[in-house]
């Protein structure tokens, strides 16, 4: 998860936390913004967003 992609980053988090993907990739933002990461927190917030955006596109098929 290492990756500047935030739709495969985004599929990753899916497959390593299930349902807690949103909110651990909203943990993930608020903390590095708490660091002063401007970058990483706006990597983040789009991992955020691609991940509601699969949930609302393909949903169960991600689990698979």
């Amino acid at each position: 998860m290492t990756g500047n992609n935030a739709k495969e980053t985004a599929t990753d988090m899916i497959r390593l936390h299930g349902l807690r993907a949103q909110a651990a990739a909203q943990e993930r933002a608020s903390g590095l913004r708490a660091q002063g990461d401007m970058e990483g927190f706006e990597h983040w917030q789009r991992v955020h967003a691609a991940i509601c955006e699969l949930r609302r596109t393909e949903g169960d098929s991600l689990r698979s």
